[in-house]
């Protein structure tokens, strides 16, 4: 009865159930914690993604709408300078009548802090502002030196300056005049106040460490708020908006470190149309993604207790598991016994019986595998078919076994003349081999070739029914580039076709395939 007992079928299939339950409740238990972390991590990305993405999409309606404002100040200060141009071309410099003229224009737009005329020496011909003329010239400013060298009709914005008649800090939007023969005769000049950039660019909130830039072409500050007077003319050229953004569009955004504090900022661009300018405005990452951390944070808190729990319940699970360790021990070393054999019968399943050598299926794997691997290393591949001369008269002479002994003789030839351990030997069928040679052109292929023939024939095997007297191989051989396309029944066709010709022309010979 005890024995009976001791091998119940049922009592015997228990502990494998138990072990399936406890690694069950384990692997749900950990998927579940894992799937919790996932979704957190999950979630926490998007939401990242979405607080800048959605900061990106402000700055760049913003940086929009500020290029817009910027347009249209300059537009309209340009045009007075445009229409004053033509006036002082067609009707000259009156000197008594274009102050009241300059003084008129100028009130007309609240931007504007003042109208000048410059004679081509520089010198004050009339201003909007009743500043005394007299001694006062302007040929060192940048803008008149430009339009001096510079022929071209159209507006030229100037690197922002402190101006000489009331000491406030101005932009120059000037144009050239010209003697009726074309010659230089001058610069009409309005300036812009800065502060009418500013009052707009400080009713903006950009956060506690935002900035709002208006860039020159030339990577110049033209004005920065919040502003300083030393930010002025600071050259960005090596920024990341002049060396990656503006290269890949006029318009964008991104998140970029400034050059000039160091701080990351999410950012938005575009140049202002028409006129040499950018308008650039970005917000402190840190400060967008402040509400994020706070969220990410609660979330991973709640998250983290839920995983406690779920660690605590399933702790006696674990307990479980440590006392089924030496079972399991037993079973993983079974299993490795059992791939130990599993491995064995692979490798018997790729080898040839009689030979040793690889067989027919191992050999078709090798040359797809090696044939994958010449093209993307770009490299070439050799292949030699090769057949042991008269091998029928010798079986029928000598016999089987003799035969099958000569054939173990070749294989040990072959292994010992293939020149590197990556190269493959394979019993290919009956006394047909075929040795894959990767990295061989068609030179190192029939160097190998012959080298195995030679000592095939200097092996000396007594073969009374062939001409030689004694066993020879013949050899038929192809190779392919990195570039050709072949495939390995092409490689191995353009072999054997190079075997039968050596086959047909006399034997022991080893023939390149054409």
């Amino acid at each position: 009865m005890g024995n009976l007992l001791i091998n119940d079928p049922v009592e015997s299939r228990r502990p494998a159930v138990t072990r399936l339950k406890v690694r069950s409740a384990v692997t749900l238990m950990v998927a579940v914690c894992l799937s919790m972390t996932v979704i957190l991590i999950w979630e926490a990305w998007s939401s990242h993604r979405y607080h800048l993405r959605d900061k990106e999409v402000a700055m760049s309606n913003l940086a929009q709408a500020l290029a817009s404002q910027a347009q249209d100040s300059i537009k309209q200060a340009d045009t007075l300078l445009f229409t004053l141009v033509d006036r002082l071309e067609h009707e000259g410099a009156d000197q008594s009548r274009l102050p009241r003229l300059l003084s008129a224009q100028r009130s007309e737009l609240s931007q504007l802090h003042g109208l000048f005329v410059f004679d081509e020496t520089g010198r004050w011909l009339a201003n909007s502002n009743g500043v005394g003329q007299e001694g006062l010239n302007n040929a060192d400013r940048e803008y008149f030196l430009f339009h001096r060298d510079h022929p071209g009709r159209g507006p030229h914005i100037g690197p922002s300056i402190k101006s000489r008649s009331s000491g406030e800090w101005v932009m120059p939007v000037s144009r050239r005049v010209n003697h009726p023969d074309g010659s230089f005769a001058g610069v009409a000049l309005a300036t812009i106040y800065l502060s009418h950039f500013l009052q707009l660019y400080d009713s903006i909130d950009m956060g506690s460490n935002g900035v709002i830039n208006l860039i020159a072409d030339n990577a110049t500050i033209v004005i920065r708020r919040p502003f300083n007077s030393s930010d002025i003319g600071t050259s960005l050229s090596k920024s990341p908006l002049f060396v990656d953004l503006l290269p890949k569009g006029d318009a964008g955004t991104a998140t970029i470190k400034s050059i000039i504090d160091g701080v990351d900022r999410v950012v938005g661009y575009r140049r202002v149309e028409g006129y040499p300018l950018i308008v650039f405005v970005a917000v402190n990452k840190d400060e967008v993604l402040g509400s994020w951390r706070k969220q990410t944070l609660l979330s991973a808190g709640l998250v983290s207790v839920l995983l406690v729990v779920l660690w605590m319940l399933g702790y006696r699970l674990i307990k479980l598991m440590r006392r089924q360790n030496r079972v399991q021990a037993e079973l993983l070393g079974t299993q490795e016994k059992l791939l130990g054999v599993n491995r064995n019968l692979e490798q018997l399943a790729l080898n040839d019986a009689l030979t040793g050598l690889a067989n027919r299926r191992q050999f078709d794997i090798f040359i797809e595998s090696e044939l994958g691997r010449a093209r993307r290393n770009q490299t070439s591949l050799g292949l030699l078919m090769l057949d042991v001369d008269h091998f029928k008269a010798f079986n029928d002479h000598y016999g089987h076994l003799a035969g099958d002994e000569c054939l173990r003789k070749v294989s040990a030839i072959i292994t010992d003349n293939i020149r590197s351990p990556g190269d493959l030997a394979a019993r290919y069928g009956g006394e047909e081999f075929a040795v894959v040679l990767p990295g061989a052109d068609y030179v190192g292929a029939f160097l190998v070739a012959e080298k195995i023939r030679r000592a095939v024939q200097e092996a000396n095997i007594l073969h009374g029914d062939s001409p030689e007297g004694q066993v020879t191989v013949s050899l038929g051989l192809s190779a392919c580039d990195a570039s050709s396309l072949a495939g390995p029944e092409d490689l191995i066709g353009a072999a054997d076709k190079a075997l039968y010709v050596a086959k047909t022309s006399g034997r022991n010979m080893s023939v390149i395939a054409n």
